[in-house]
């Protein structure tokens, strides 16, 4: 097997090949349109010869297209591999493998509206990852310098095959095509990250695999900005200098918002409704219509419901702008620790308690030290769970994970997509709530010296689960995923 050049700065020893999505290597390979080909040799992007054959669809076969073989016996020339976390610790489901036949456009930051289906570059074959992470891309073009682009949302890495061996399978490496760690690997989405007294989302973030230098103040250039949420213990500062800017700065307005792609809020312990007056939660709302990505943490429920948390915080502006997609309450939380149920009733509910449950993921029950009896088999385990939402309207949210509590069910993770009264076809956005901590040996403190541990425990592996499907392109979660039509 020849090795995998990187389109963009790799981390690994091979040959370097210096491009952005649009230029550079993939420029080379689609030609730029003014040089012509050498005497003798036919027209068209170097290499790729003419381009009068038909693709089969009543579109002009072209470039990478004239370089798909047909093979005998049923074979078929193809790209295979597994997909990691920028850790490379983790399988990932759902990411998108295709073979560009143009060059591929830049990814802008900010809120975006990302529906399912569509996929700059032409791609020519396409295909999904399993919930292991494994891929097949079949009928790929044969030769030398075959394009490949490995994307969920707005993570993305673009890379170049040296050469693929005609009607057989050539494997890829992992840590080649896992997802980025940091910039110069490729595509990261610009998020922003919000501390909190009762989580250390801070320190999760980095276990998934981002690089230190992508964690900066909310005005530096890394790809997660830090903000200083309310609460007790709250992590305000790099340990080498800098200090967050206030959160209630940061989500004043939908202008500051809509310059990210996720925004993840960690709990603060308290509702802190002082720090979210009717502008932000307005603004909030409107950021997520407008094609946001936001992961909220249990105190964080104050977007969606305003209510008064039992008498101890004053309730705010009634009613929440966001419309109502649950029947919120905030009841005395299930035992510490609980063992929920993953909801395999739609198909990415499957996928998550089978990525879950995988030998490489190792996060449901049975797990010696941490499961104690044959009833907890195939569940997860929760530690500090928590309990504010008794039910969730299937029209317009989703419930991925629940626990029983006393006569009352928990539902420790739900989602839904956004503008919440727009038809499916028609929504942007995509909002995740989620009961339970970040329960670790991790400590709040200045960035990242209280970050203790680097392995994910059960429930932060399916924290990980619910981040990149919150960075996937926005479609039904009553569907299964498919990957989109190649042109070809």
């Amino acid at each position: 097997m020849k090795p995998l050049r990187t389109v963009l700065f790799a981390a690994f020893g091979l040959s370097i090949v210096v491009a952005s999505g649009c230029g550079g290597v993939f420029e080379s390979i689609f030609g730029d349109g003014d040089d012509k080909p050498p005497s003798g040799e036919p027209s068209g992007p170097i290499g790729f010869g003419d381009n009068d054959r038909d693709g089969g669809d009543g579109k002009p076969c072209t470039g990478l297209c004239l370089r798909q073989k047909e093979c005998a016996g049923g074979a078929t020339t193809s790209l295979s591999g597994t997909v990691m976390d920028p850790a490379g610790k983790v399988p990932l489901y759902n990411v998108l493998v295709y073979v560009p036949n143009a060059p591929v456009d830049a990814i802008k930051n900010g809120a975006t509206c990302d529906r399912c289906g569509s996929v700059s570059g032409d791609p020519l074959v396409t295909a999904l990852t399993g919930v292991d992470g494994k891929f097949k891309l079949d009928n790929v073009p044969v030769g030398a310098n075959i394009p490949l682009v490995v994307q969920i949302g707005k993570w993305r890495r673009q890379l170049v095959i040296p050469n693929v061996a005609e009607c057989v399978d050539t494997p890829l490496a992992a840590d080649q095509i896992r997802l980025p760690r940091r910039k110069s690997e490729g595509d990261i989405p610009q998020i922003a990250l919000t501390t909190g007294g009762a989580d250390v989302m801070e320190c999760w973030l980095r276990k998934v695999g981002l690089a230190d230098e992508e964690f900066t103040v909310g005005s530096g250039n890394g790809k997660v900005h830090f903000y200083s949420g309310s609460g007790t213990n709250v992590t305000t500062s790099f340990q080498s200098g800098g200090s967050f800017t206030p959160a209630q700065d940061f989500w004043s307005t939908q202008a500051n918002l809509m310059k990210y792609d996720i925004v993840i809020l960690s709990c603060e312990g308290i509702t802190a409704p002082q720090t979210k007056p009717p502008a932000a939660l307005e603004a909030m709302k409107q950021y997520a219509n407008a094609g946001g990505r936001l992961f909220a943490s249990h105190w964080h429920r104050y977007w969606f419901d305003t209510a008064a948390m039992n008498g101890q915080n004053p309730a705010g502006p009634q009613p929440s702008p966001f419309e109502a997609m649950a029947t919120w309450r905030d009841r005395n939380g299930p035992g510490d620790p609980a063992f929920g149920t993953i909801n395999v009733s739609f198909p990415k509910g499957q996928a998550m308690h089978d990525w879950l449950a995988q030998p490489a993921v190792a996060a449901l029950c049975p797990i010696p030290g941490l499961c104690n009896n044959a009833a907890q088999n195939d569940l997860l385990r929760i530690d500090d769970p928590r309990h504010n939402v008794d039910a969730v309207d299937p029209a317009r949210a989703t419930s991925w994970i629940t626990v029983p509590n006393g006569a009352n069910t928990a539902h420790e993770y739900i989602s839904f997509n956004t503008p919440i009264p727009a038809p499916e076809d028609q929504k942007c956005g995509r909002v995740v709530y989620s009961d339970l901590h970040v329960t670790t040996a991790d400590e709040h403190g200045p960035w990242p010296q209280g970050c203790k541990t680097a392995d994910l425990t059960p429930q932060e592996k399916a924290l990980e689960f619910m981040l990149f499907d919150l960075s996937s392109c926005i479609q039904s979660d009553k569907e299964a995923p498919v990957p989109p039509p190649g042109v070809n």
